[in-house]
């Protein structure tokens, strides 16, 4: 066991055995890669839907990207929530603007851009170097890690093979993988379960409040929010008090 603590902080997690850790905005860049789906999703439902180029900004704005900075916005819901919960938020908002669409065109549309992605996906995956060393110091201290995503598995699992941390981690969970919403904390529940790891022994680190949500469901000793994603940290700060500007500013020993 090991104690998690925060550089220049008297804050610390004692007698931790594992690590649960998010994917988009904690190791990787969320705005790079999540951007792009958007506008590829944002050009397909104007296709589908035979729409005026105008529209661009509007959909994908609906979905939370700023099309003048290509960032994501700190509210979501892309990068924050659930496919599910973006399809059902995204098709509110645009019938409101009186664009037509109901979940299951756009869940159909989702998919589809899913699939075309896939193929060269690798090229907007950057990798968040802190969170990267970060990973590697927990090996070395034999944590347990498990990874938990609201992407698909598939591609949580491709993403560990591209930043060459393959093997470093006991379990990955995608979004896709049964366990529902991850901030309702079934998968961490099963991830403590099956590698029988008490959940007071446990913590998990991410960027957004799903994360915060996710180890309060799960009865976790806690949660590290680090500000690398879309959320600035004085949001963060609003949620927990247990946060961090990049994961270096953690001290494992």
């Amino acid at each position: 066991m090991v104690s998690i603590k925060l550089k220049n902080s008297n804050l610390s997690f004692e007698e931790i055995e594992c690590v649960i850790l998010d994917k988009d905005g904690t190791i990787t860049d969320s705005h790079y890669y999540w951007s792009e789906i958007i506008i590829r999703r944002s050009r397909m439902i104007i296709e589908t839907l035979n729409l005026d180029q105008k529209c661009f900004e509007l959909i994908a704005s609906s979905m939370g990207l700023n099309t003048f900075s290509n960032k994501l916005s700190n509210e979501g819901p892309i990068a924050l929530k659930s496919r599910e919960e973006v399809i059902r938020i995204v098709c509110e908002k645009l019938n409101k603007k009186n664009i037509k669409i109901n979940n299951n065109q756009l869940s159909k549309i989702f998919l589809k851009v899913h699939e075309e992605f896939t193929i060269d996906a690798e090229r907007f995956i950057k990798p968040i170097e802190e969170a990267c060393k970060f990973i590697k110091i927990c090996r070395r201290k034999n944590l347990k890690l498990v990874l938990i995503s609201s992407d698909t598995e598939l591609n949580t699992k491709r993403m560990v093979e591209i930043l060459n941390l393959g093997g470093l981690f006991d379990l990955i969970i995608g979004g896709d993988s049964g366990f529902d919403n991850k901030s309702k904390g079934f998968s961490s529940k099963y991830a403590c379960k099956e590698l029988g790891i008490s959940a007071k022994n446990t913590i998990s680190i991410g960027d957004a409040f799903a994360d915060f949500e996710m180890a309060e469901n799960a009865n976790l000793k806690g949660c590290v929010l680090v500000a690398t994603g879309q959320i600035p940290i004085e949001r963060l700060l609003e949620i927990n008090h247990f946060c961090i500007k990049t994961l270096d500013e953690v001290l494992i020993n």
